[in-house]
């Protein structure tokens, strides 16, 4: 196979007792490494549907997909929840490394040009390594996602803020984190807030590095997220 991304959708059934279900991938991102993805797709019938991409954590790396199941809004689709948006979440094969921006980005083109996606209601998800790896995405291509959701992000260099004033961006960290400091998220939303009055944070006085949990339970992340679409 040449060396780009080849997503091949053909098991699309529309049928909507199929619908409510994870959905397993496996695509050639170079000629010598394929990466797993869980594509959802919503159960209620419409034109065009709103994307939601969401990257784990350093921990849920690797090539068991299972594991990507273990938080966010895989672990919220497997537990029987719905929602009226495709959720893309990929898995990071470097079990050790970052997220290849790059490449997912592209994959979410592929993905655009596949299904019924409304452009302008495109968001990024991520926790710990994949916070790092969703504001990459987010400077690299501005103008391209409508909102984010910042979870405990590994790294946010403060010039990213520069890069992408405009964007609604909703932080969360726990106040104990003990492996990515608080203070850092603080930082950030505090810069953003300068440009952005849509910038929000919350954080969770007793909390440590599991701040994933408490905020994707909260069904008002969602709401705040679809208020959002590119001008």
């Amino acid at each position: 196979m040449k060396k780009e991304l080849l997503l091949i959708l053909t098991i699309l059934f529309f049928n909507p007792s199929l619908f409510a279900q994870l959905k397993s991938f496996e695509t050639e991102v170079t000629s010598k490494e394929n990466m797993k993805f869980y594509l959802y797709t919503p159960i209620e019938k419409q034109d065009v549907y709103p994307l939601v991409v969401f990257l784990h954590g350093g921990g849920q790396s690797g090539s068991d997909l299972n594991l990507v199941k273990e938080h966010g809004l895989p672990k919220l689709i497997n537990e029987g929840k719905n929602f009226p948006f495709y959720v893309f979440a990929p898995q990071n094969p470097n079990k050790n490394g970052l997220w290849d921006d790059k490449v997912i980005n592209k994959m979410v083109d592929h993905l655009v040009d596949s299904l019924s996606i409304d452009t302008k209601r495109i968001y990024l998800t991520g926790l710990s390594r994949g916070g790092d790896g969703i504001w990459r995405m987010a400077v690299n291509n501005p103008n391209k996602y409508a909102a984010m959701l910042s979870v405990c992000a590994a790294n946010i260099p403060m010039v990213y803020i520069n890069w992408v004033p405009n964007l609604p961006v909703w932080f969360f960290h726990g106040e104990k984190d003990s492996i990515v400091p608080v203070e850092q998220t603080i930082q950030a939303y505090e810069k953003l807030k300068q440009f952005n009055p849509d910038a929000k944070l919350t954080l969770y006085p007793n909390a440590d590095h599991d701040s994933w949990t408490e905020t994707f339970e909260n069904d008002a992340i969602f709401i705040w997220l679809l208020s959002h679409k590119l001008k």
